[in-house]
């Protein structure tokens, strides 16, 4: 179900379920990158009452993250009750519910169609398009997409005539788009394969504006930083850093949260500012492709600057690394973040 049909079935405001996202504590289940619609399983309900609960018996959203994510809850528990003793008899009854609690796993089924379509030119989809379907969930943005020439895909997207096409590494599946002429331009409405489609087999009409007909080229279009930047040492960096988490915000980090079969693996920081990346399929070294200066890994073969910070805790060293994909550079959305420690 979309944002604001959850956030009626718990009793809450969209604005809370858009801050506990940020949080870390109540993730959509997806996000579509097209429409910029969030999606929530029902079974998630459970999960925002516990969060409720806690909030009640007086913790903060940070100690009921670190509970969320697997921490220590008899020190936690022990810990709140010393500070809040009238509210002793609300914590035992959270705390039973804490222990008990399963959390479902999510009902998103991805699509996964063949898009391997042979390409036939539309020469009236080629160029920039700006999604003006009305939406409360969008947040305001204005969201633009291209149809590239000769159907060359970026990001997400690719097209061939009468079909957007759309392959997220999870989802694949191919939209019918029409085009309309009206008075005021070219319109096209693509039938766009959402959540609701996996759940109830319904498409969701969006509705886009030509903006101009140019031939736009993939790295034309990508988002860049600058990285022209002096090399600065640090002493701290210098090492091998092996990946243990992906989080959306620096809020959602948490020592005790560890993922399996990341597609960042590891990272490696030499004197001078050489450094090698080790991804799940490709490793990347080479100072014409990759180096670092001091707050910043510099990938050069995308044009981007990921900041990073080294946080201590107890005997142990982390690197948040920011991670700028497809999303950042061609979706305009911020960016999201890989947690290394020492190897």
């Amino acid at each position: 179900m979309k944002i604001g049909e959850f956030a009626k079935s718990v009793g809450t405001r969209i604005s809370v379920l858009r801050h506990y996202d940020r949080e870390g504590l109540l993730n959509p289940v997806f996000i579509d990158r097209f429409t910029g619609y969030r999606y929530y399983d029902e079974t998630q309900a459970e999960r925002y009452n516990r969060i409720t609960e806690l909030k009640e018996a007086g913790f903060t959203l940070s100690e009921i993250r670190e509970i969320l994510n697997g921490a220590d809850t008899d020190m936690l528990f022990t810990r709140k009750r010393s500070e809040l003793e009238q509210t002793l008899c609300n914590l035992e009854k959270v705390k039973k519910k804490m222990s008990e609690l399963k959390l479902s796993k999510s009902g998103f089924d991805p699509i996964t169609e063949n898009i391997d379509l042979p390409f036939v030119n539309d020469e009236r989809a080629v160029g920039k398009w700006e999604i003006v379907s009305e939406s409360a969930d969008i947040g305001g943005k204005k969201r633009e997409l291209y149809f590239l020439p000769n159907g060359e895909s970026y990001w997400c997207y690719g097209w061939t005539k009468g079909k957007l096409l759309y392959n997220d590494g999870i989802n694949s599946f191919a939209c019918d788009y029409t085009l309309e002429e009206h008075s005021d331009g070219i319109y096209m409405t693509v039938r766009f394969k959402s959540y609701d489609y996996v759940k109830t087999g319904k498409v969701t009409p969006v509705v886009l504006r030509q903006l101009d007909n140019k031939h736009y080229t993939k790295q034309g279009i990508a988002r860049k930083d600058n990285i022209e930047l002096p090399f600065r040492n640090d002493e701290e960096l210098i090492g091998k850093w092996k990946s243990v988490d992906f989080i959306l915000t620096k809020e959602q980090f948490s020592p005790t949260s560890e993922k399996n079969d990341l597609y960042f693996k590891e990272a490696e920081f030499f004197e001078g500012g050489n450094c090698s990346v080790l991804f799940t399929d490709e490793k990347i070294s080479g100072n014409e492709k990759i180096c670092w200066t001091k707050g910043c890994m510099i990938k050069k073969w995308n044009s981007t600057a990921c900041a990073y910070e080294i946080r201590h805790v107890g005997e142990t060293d982390y690197l948040i690394m920011e991670w700028k994909s497809g999303d950042y550079r061609w979706g305009g959305m911020d960016t999201d973040y890989y947690v290394f420690v020492r190897a």
